[in-house]
């Protein structure tokens, strides 16, 4: 027993002397301690829920704005449906736009937006929880709702965007594969701003943009990995499950890809806070015996407090007991 509890305290040793290791395990001990992993269940249930409204107020508003230039229109809603992997076809073909005109469009495009804003709230949540944003004061409902639809403005934005460097990229004269490698760097460049300005707008801490620039990288690289072995992988899963769950199975490889998405985006600002907060090296003993793992206890405490100024003064302290 001594010994193997000697290999453990040596091995802890050098994962906290290694910056590659120790900085790895600092994130991935953070991701727990944020729940990350409650959080990403909770990500997939209300992606999968927001998914249907979103693609409808999609459609319905590219049909409005786009009405003169269909092949555009068509175009970006192809590449939509083409990031949704098993149900992409299927979404493409049955998706349809809010018919309606007038006041009865608009309450339906709100009532759709209002559905899906459940995804980016608890986004919201989950990100100011890692950067251990305070519970008090609440934020208003206003602030709130605004944030979330801002979020959404800037994924739905960014697949525009991306879509439409992509194909002038893909139309760009000489070799397909010059064409192909130029489309990949543009689809990895706005991976990245999209989720560096996601994470901007969700925040309500003062963070800086170069603190969100290492996570915005690696997820914004990983996002699109995902895109390029995500679909055959998830592929892989429904027909491993179609022989039990039937038709449920498609539906189980679009959650999949889901989950996939949500985790790639909390670990991507997992990264942001860890680096930007110095919540590293961190012990594996779970003791607080390093400067990582006081600060990232410190930070614990303080984004639980319900009241202003509580924290750190004498009453606090003596109305935390014995």
């Amino acid at each position: 027993m001594e010994e193997s509890q000697t290999l453990v305290d040596r091995a802890d040793a050098w994962q906290q002397h290694h910056r590659g290791s120790a900085f790895l395990v600092a994130v991935l001990l953070r991701y727990r301690e944020d729940r990350g992993r409650d959080y990403g269940v909770l990500l997939t249930y209300y992606g999968f829920v927001s998914l249907f409204p979103l693609l409808m107020v999609l459609v319905t508003v590219l049909g409005i704005v786009l009405d003169h230039n269909a092949e555009l229109r068509d175009r970006i809603l192809d590449s939509v449906f083409a990031r949704i992997p098993v149900l992409g076809v299927q979404l493409r073909d049955s998706t349809t736009g809010l018919s309606s005109s007038g006041w009865l469009l608009v309450i339906g495009l709100l009532v759709a937006i209002w559905s899906g804003l459940a995804v980016a709230k608890r986004a919201e949540d989950a990100l100011n929880l890692q950067w251990g944003v305070p519970r008090f004061p609440l934020p208003s409902f206003v602030d709130t709702q605004l944030r979330a639809v801002g979020a959404l403005a800037v994924i739905g934005g960014g697949i525009v965007v991306g879509t439409t460097a992509t194909s002038v990229a893909a139309a760009l004269p000489g070799l397909p594969w010059e064409g192909r490698l130029v489309g990949g760097m543009v689809a990895i460049a706005v991976n990245i701003a999209m989720l560096i300005v996601f994470y901007r707008v969700l925040l309500r801490s003062a963070v800086r943009w170069s603190e969100l620039l290492p996570g915005g990288v690696t997820g914004g690289i990983a996002l699109w990995g995902l895109q390029i072995i995500g679909a055959s992988y998830v592929g892989r899963v429904v027909a491993g499950a179609s022989d039990v769950y039937g038709t449920f199975a498609v539906v189980f490889g679009l959650l999949v890809w889901i989950a996939l998405l949500a985790r790639v985006t909390m670990l991507a600002s997992e990264i942001n806070v860890v680096r930007a907060r110095q919540f590293w090296p961190r012990s594996l003993a779970g003791t607080a015996s390093t400067p990582g793992d006081r600060r990232a206890v410190a930070q614990t405490a303080e984004k639980e407090v319900f009241v202003p100024g509580w924290l750190g003064s004498r009453r606090g302290a003596e109305n935390l007991g014995p």
